[in-house]
C-alpha cells in the first residue's frame, strides 16, 4: 500500500533534482561573482555542463545526495541561533553586525562556517570515495599495476603526513591572523 511516507518513487527523481540543484547554485554563483561580466549566455552554459558532468557522474551524484541535507541542517541551525537572539531582545541590527551585516564579514563565524562546510563536504567525499582510498593504501593487489600507486597512497595517508598536513594548514592560518592589521 502506497503511504506519504513511501519515498521509493523518490530515487528516481534524484538525477533530475542533483541537477536543477547544481545548475541553479553554479549559475547563481556565477552571477553573483560576475565572473564573464555581461554574458549571461556564458554564465548559463558553463552552469548547464557542469550540473550534466554532476548527472552523467554517479559519484559526484552521490556526494550531492549526502552533503545537501547536512547543509540543510546547518542552514536551519544558523536561523535557530538568529532567531534565540532575537527572540531575547537583541537588535537585528547588532545580529546583522555579527554576521557581517553592513560591514566585513566576522572572521570568527566567517571560518567556523567554512569548517563545517569543510566537515561535511569531507564526510560525503569519504562516504563515496572511502573505500577506493582503502583500497589505495591497504596495501593488497592482485598483480602489479598498482604498486606506484599503492605506494603513494601509503606515504600520503600515514597519520604523520596527514598530521604534518593539518599543522601546516593549522600555521598558516595562524599567522594569517596574527599578521592581519586589526579591524577598526
Amino acid at each position: 500500500m502506497a503511504t506519504i511516507l513511501d519515498l521509493g518513487l523518490f530515487e528516481y527523481f534524484i538525477p533530475f533534482i542533483v541537477f536543477v540543484f547544481v545548475f541553479i547554485l553554479i549559475w547563481a554563483m556565477l552571477k553573483k561573482l560576475n565572473f564573464f561580466p555581461g554574458n549571461d549566455g556564458a554564465h548559463f552554459l558553463i552552469a548547464l555542463t557542469l550540473s550534466l558532468l554532476f548527472i552523467l557522474v554517479p559519484e559526484l551524484t552521490n556526494i550531492v545526495t549526502l552533503a545537501t541535507p547536512w547543509f540543510i541542517i546547518l542552514i536551519i541551525f544558523l536561523f535557530m541561533i538568529i532567531m534565540i537572539f532575537l527572540f531575547m531582545g537583541a537588535s537585528p541590527e547588532g545580529v546583522a553586525s555579527i554576521f557581517g551585516g553592513k560591514g566585513a564579514p566576522n572572521q570568527v563565524v566567517m571560518w567556523t562556517i567554512l569548517i563545517l562546510s569543510f566537515a561535511i563536504m569531507g564526510y560525503a567525499f569519504m562516504q563515496v570515495y572511502g573505500d577506493q582510498v582503502h583500497n589505495l593504501t591497504s596495501g593488497e593487489t592482485t598483480d602489479n599495476s598498482g604498486d606506484l600507486m599503492m605506494t603513494i597512497g601509503q606515504i600520503v595517508f600515514t597519520p604523520k603526513v596527514m598530521g604534518m598536513f593539518f599543522l601546516l594548514v593549522m600555521t598558516a592560518l595562524i599567522i594569517r591572523f596574527v599578521s592581519a592589521p586589526p579591524s577598526a
